[in-house]
C-alpha cells in the first residue's frame, strides 16, 4: 500500500531539483521542473513544456476531446470539509439540501443524454447518511440502462472512498470508472482542513482507494489534487509519485487526471490559502503532467474560464464538461445552489466553438479510448 511509502516518497520530493531538463515518460523526477525559478512565469520554459504537451496530445488524439457531464445525486452531507459549501455546518449559504430520487435521477439524465447529447455520466455524491453502496449501485443500473437504450454510453462516479466489496459491488452493477481526487497529500494540512470523525478523515484510507479499486477490478480510475489547498507543487510532485508506485506496484496507471484549482465558495470557512497557483502556473503544471503521463486524460471544468480551458485542451486528450450544474437536479428541475463556483458552456452552443478552435469534440467516446493509450501509460515505458 502507498500508505506504507508514503513517507519515503515525502521525503523524496523534499530533496527535488531542477538539475536537468529532459525526462523519459513516466519519470516522477519530471516533477523537480516546478522549482525552477523560471517556472510558470510565462517563459521559455512554460512554453518548451506546453509545446512539448500539445505535440504529443496531438500525435495521438489528434485533437479530439471527449466530454463528460457531472450528475449530482445528493447535497446532504457528513463531512466538515472547511473548504466547500456542502459541509455539513453550512445552514444555508447558497445550498439546497437536496437528495434526487430514482424519477428525479432519470429525468436529469434523460434531458442531459437528449437535450444535449452527452454520453458519459459522472455520478457525484455528497457523504450522504442515507445513500450508501446499494443505493448508488441502483443509481449506476438506471442510468446505465438508460444510455443504453440511447444508444450507450459510460456511468462513473465521484464520491468517498470505500472498501474493496463495495467497489467491487459497483463494477458488478456497471461502474465503469470512478474518480477520487487525494485534495492534498500534506498530511497535516489535510487534517486541518477535514475535520470530524468520517472515513474521509482518515488519511491513509484515502491515500490507499486507488489500489482497492485496482484489487476490486475496476479498470479506470482517476487521480487528483484539489491545487490550492496546500502547496501546490508539493502536492503535484506527490501525485506523480504515487502515480509511479501505482505504475511500478500494479502495471496500472490513472485513465483520468483530476485538475481542479481551489475556488472560493460562499458558505465555506476556508477561503484564502495563499497556496492557489496562477493560471499560468496551473496551465503549464497539467501540460507538464502530460509529459509525465500523456495517456491519462485531464479532466477539464468549468470552473475555470473558456480561454483557460481551451489552454488546457491542447493538442486533444482531455476530458471536458459543457453543462456543468453542482447541485441536485440543477440541469432540469430548477433547483438552485452550489457546492463551488462553475460556470456553464451549454454543449450545443459550445461544442461548434471548439470546433472553430480546431477541436473535435467525441460524443460517443466510450471505453475504448482509455485502451486505446494504455501503451503511453508510465507502466508501460
Amino acid at each position: 500500500m502507498f500508505s506504507h511509502r508514503f513517507d519515503t516518497s515525502w521525503s523524496t520530493v523534499e530533496t527535488l531539483s531542477p538539475s536537468r531538463r529532459t525526462y523519459d515518460v513516466g519519470d516522477p523526477a519530471i516533477a523537480s521542473l516546478l522549482w525552477d525559478p523560471h517556472y510558470g512565469s510565462a517563459g521559455g520554459l512554460d512554453a518548451s513544456v506546453a509545446a512539448e504537451s500539445a505535440a504529443v496530445k496531438h500525435a495521438v488524439f489528434a485533437n479530439q476531446i471527449f466530454p463528460i457531464v457531472p450528475l449530482y445525486v445528493t447535497s446532504i452531507c457528513a463531512e466538515h470539509c472547511t473548504y466547500c459549501n456542502y459541509r455539513v455546518e453550512n445552514k444555508g449559504v447558497d445550498v439546497e439540501r437536496l437528495r434526487l430520487g430514482d424519477s428525479e435521477l432519470l429525468h436529469e439524465a434523460e434531458f442531459l443524454i437528449s437535450q444535449k447529447g452527452l454520453r458519459v455520466i459522472e455520478l457525484v455524491y455528497a457523504t450522504d447518511p442515507r445513500v450508501r453502496v446499494d443505493a448508488i449501485c441502483r443509481h449506476i443500473e438506471l442510468v446505465r440502462n438508460l444510455l443504453e437504450h440511447h444508444g450507450g454510453g459510460m456511468v462513473g462516479i465521484n464520491c468517498e472512498a470505500f472498501d474493496e466489496a463495495d467497489y467491487r459491488q459497483m463494477r458488478s452493477a456497471g461502474l465503469e470508472f470512478a474518480v477520487l481526487w487525494m485534495e492534498t497529500y500534506d498530511r497535516t494540512r489535510y487534517e486541518e482542513v477535514h475535520q470530524g470523525a468520517t472515513k474521509k478523515t482518515r488519511f491513509e484510507y484515502r491515500l490507499d482507494g486507488y489500489e482497492r479499486m485496482i484489487a476490486a477490478g475496476l479498470k479506470y480510475f482517476g487521480m487528483g489534487v484539489l491545487s490550492g489547498l496546500s502547496d501546490w507543487r508539493r502536492d503535484w510532485a506527490m501525485l506523480m509519485q504515487h502515480e509511479a508506485y501505482l505504475a511500478r506496484e500494479y502495471g496500472r496507471a490513472a485513465a483520468i487526471l483530476g485538475v481542479p484549482r481551489l475556488k472560493n465558495a460562499a458558505g465555506a470557512k476556508l477561503t484564502d490559502t495563499g497556496f492557489i497557483p496562477t493560471a499560468q502556473e496551473f496551465v503549464t503544471t497539467v501540460a507538464l503532467h502530460n509529459r509525465f503521463s500523456p495517456g491519462t486524460l485531464p479532466f477539464v471544468s468549468t470552473r475555470e474560464e473558456w480561454d483557460v480551458c481551451l489552454r488546457l485542451s491542447a493538442g486533444g486528450g482531455c476530458l471536458f464538461t459543457f453543462n456543468c450544474a453542482t447541485i441536485p437536479g440543477g440541469y432540469s428541475l430548477g433547483h438552485g445552489g452550489y457546492q463551488f463556483p462553475t460556470l456553464s458552456f451549454d454543449a450545443p452552443l459550445y461544442a461548434p466553438k471548439l470546433m472553430d478552435e480546431g477541436f473535435l469534440p467525441r460524443f460517443d467516446w466510450s471505453t475504448e479510448v482509455f485502451e486505446s493509450v494504455r501503451a503511453l501509460e508510465p507502466a508501460h515505458v
